[in-house]
């Protein structure tokens, strides 16, 4: 069997954060939705996605016995035979619109008729990654792995994970390995903390996608962080708005702001994009890809990707050629190289200006 993970429709819907990876590279408790997925089915799968994505994240097709699965699915261990039974064996179809059109689950989906599985929605993200699942038992992970099960919920510190002095957390949690909790940091759960994060201040119910750093005081809530990003000290976001109505969110596809349905939503945050201290934004900011951001008061709501500047003298076009050398230089200090692929993604990303 060869199985493939495919991005939904209206993939738009999941940016930033699916400019820069298909929607299965997204993290929830556990790992990323293509580990929960390897671990359910003990074999490796590859990608369906987006066509400036396809290089970097590549199609593994068989012969015959390939069984795509949209990666906005996921399921218990108990329910993935009954899941699997559903699923259509195909040799031909290659381009993700035809999968998209074909996917018998989808359509399974669309009706409401989804079993006992779990959908990720487009309007509620953050919580679906947040509480998708529950951690799987402590017999699960390595020995390597510090795990505690309190009445609020688990957390799991993976290995070499570096907790300082007066640290204070609350699950559930999940700190990825090579993580630093600073001295003093307060984590509310549900969070996530990706992989080689730096996170300091006041943290709740957000994700760090990995590589990126709130390392001093400030507060982040209900809040996406892409990877490679940096938050500047004393930087804050609400997620509540003053009149206690849901917060509005801008929508990639209507190109509008709209409803999240969410009371609480703070900061969707692409890769590669750094605020400078002191920077506050407001409730249901989204920020796209490679952005640099500065400046006193309240930034708007929706800031493209590849800008620069703030609310006081406004944004202009963060030249491609300087942001490139900026992610040259930070990948570095975590001893990764930005590769070709890499900058063939951002320039796309560049040129299409979302």
């Amino acid at each position: 069997m060869n199985y493939i993970l495919f991005d939904p429709p209206q993939i738009e819907r999941f940016y930033p954060f699916t400019m820069t990876r298909p929607l299965c590279e997204l993290r929830v408790f556990g790992g990323t939705i293509k580990e929960r997925w390897e671990k359910l089915l003990g074999q490796k799968v590859s990608f369906l996605t987006s066509d400036h994505l396809s290089k970097m994240y590549p199609l593994k097709m068989m012969e015959e016995n390939n069984y795509f699965i949209p990666s906005n699915v996921l399921v218990k261990k108990e329910s993935l035979s009954d899941f699997l039974n559903l699923l259509v064996p195909t040799s031909d179809l290659t381009s993700l619109k035809q999968i998209q059109d074909t996917c018998p689950i989808l359509k399974l989906i669309n009706s409401g008729n989804i079993y006992n599985w779990h959908v990720i929605s487009q309007k509620t993200l953050l919580n679906d990654l947040l509480i998708s699942f529950e951690l799987e038992k402590k017999t699960n992970h390595t020995s390597n792995n510090y795990y505690i099960n309190e009445d609020d919920g688990p957390v799991l510190i993976e290995e070499n994970v570096d907790i300082m002095d007066g640290v204070m957390i609350r699950g559930p949690v999940h700190i990825c390995s090579g993580s630093i909790i600073k001295m003093g940091a307060k984590i509310y759960g549900p969070t996530i903390i990706g992989p080689h994060c730096r996170i300091g201040g006041e943290v709740s119910s957000s994700i760090f996608l990995g590589y990126s750093n709130k390392a001093h005081d400030g507060f982040i809530g209900n809040s996406i962080i892409g990877e490679w990003c940096n938050i500047g000290a004393g930087s804050s976001c609400s997620n509540l708005r003053n009149d206690y109505s849901n917060v509005k969110i801008w929508d990639y596809i209507s190109q509008n702001f709209q409803d999240s349905s969410q009371q609480f939503l703070g900061l969707y945050m692409g890769d590669h994009s750094k605020c400078a201290i002191n920077t506050t934004f407001n409730t249901g900011t989204t920020i796209g890809v490679s952005c640099n951001i500065f400046g006193s008061g309240f930034h708007r709501n929706y800031i493209t990707s590849f800008s620069w500047g703030g609310s006081a003298k406004g944004f202009k076009d963060f030249n491609f050629e300087k942001a490139i050398s900026v992610a040259k230089i930070v990948m570095l200090r975590r001893n990764i190289k930005l590769t070709q692929l890499d900058i063939e993604v951002l320039r796309f990303i560049y040129d299409k200006k979302i």
